[in-house]
Formats: structure tokens, sequence, C-alpha cells
């Protein structure tokens, strides 16, 4: 895997921007062994639908995904997740962590993924850390989480509380 820059990392991973593409960092394991990580940005598709469709391999499974997104999901992409994906692979079980909510992110889909057995959830100072050991070309440089990590994290975990309660 080539490592994404430090610059791409923290325009497209940092609170307190809006980038117009999703990157997206996965790692697979089987049996708690990890057999495949990477990243991916949007390139014509979105970066979920490219690992669903060019990365994810049928001789995985049954395996554990974990994703670490810039954004939260769109709504095709849950859509995608839960009529096509999860319905094939009832042995994956995925694991979302997400940076920042991306506005248009439906909380029905929200909740409709984790009923299914998705875990999903806001990414934290030990999330992006562990993102930038395993995935950026940091110069052996430490991660400094940003200035406003911690309030970003609180509404974005309170929406996605409320989503899962129904309150959105």
């Amino acid at each position: 895997m080539i490592p994404m820059s430090s610059q791409i990392f923290c325009s497209h991973y940092a609170p307190y921007t809006h980038p117009p593409a999703t990157h997206l960092c996965y790692e697979v394991y089987r049996n708690e062994v990890l057999v495949d990580s990477g990243h991916l940005a949007n390139s014509g598709d979105h970066a979920e639908r490219i690992f669903l469709g060019e990365r994810f391999h049928h001789s995985w499974r049954p395996c554990t995904i974990k994703w670490y997104i810039s954004w939260s999901p769109c709504d095709h992409c849950m859509e995608i997740l839960l009529n096509t994906f999860l319905p094939a692979n009832p042995d994956i079980r995925l694991f979302i962590f997400f940076a920042k909510r991306f506005h248009h992110t439906s909380s029905n889909n929200i909740r409709e993924l984790r009923r299914r057995g998705v875990r999903i959830y806001v990414m934290t100072s030990p999330d992006f850390r562990h993102c930038w050991e395993e995935f950026v070309d940091n110069n052996q440089q430490p991660f400094e989480p940003w200035n406003n990590l911690r309030s970003n994290n609180t509404k974005a975990h309170q929406w996605l509380m409320d989503a899962f309660q129904g309150h959105v």
C-alpha cells in the first residue's frame, strides 16, 4: 500500500474542512488476523462503492471490515449496503468510523444499518491516531489532534445517538 500524504489526510479528515471527495481507509480481518488494508478516495464513484466493487474479495469471508471514512456515508451508499452487500454477505461484520457528518446522511438508513448489525461510530482521537500511524506517510511525526476535534466529536456523536433513537 502506498501511504496517503499527511496533507491529504488532514485536508479530508480534519473536522473544519469540507473537501468534495470522501477518503476511506480500510482494514479487513479474518479470524482476528489482518488480511488486507489500504485507502482509497472518490474517483468517478463513491469510495464506499469502489471498495465494495473493486477491493472486496469474496475469499475473505467470513471477515470483519473496518472503514475509517472522512464523511458519513451518503444514502445511496447505505442503500447499497442494506439492499445488496449485507444480504449477500451475512457472514461479514462491518464497522464504520466516520470523521464528519455528511449533512445528507439519512437517520433512517443509519438506524437500519445498526439494526442489521453494522456498528457505526464517530472517529475519536485514538481512531485518527490509528489512521495516521497505519495509512499516512507521516515522516514518523506523531498525530496531533485538531483543536476543535472534541467539539466536532460531541456534535457528531449527539447526531448519531439521535439518529439511532429516531429523533433526527
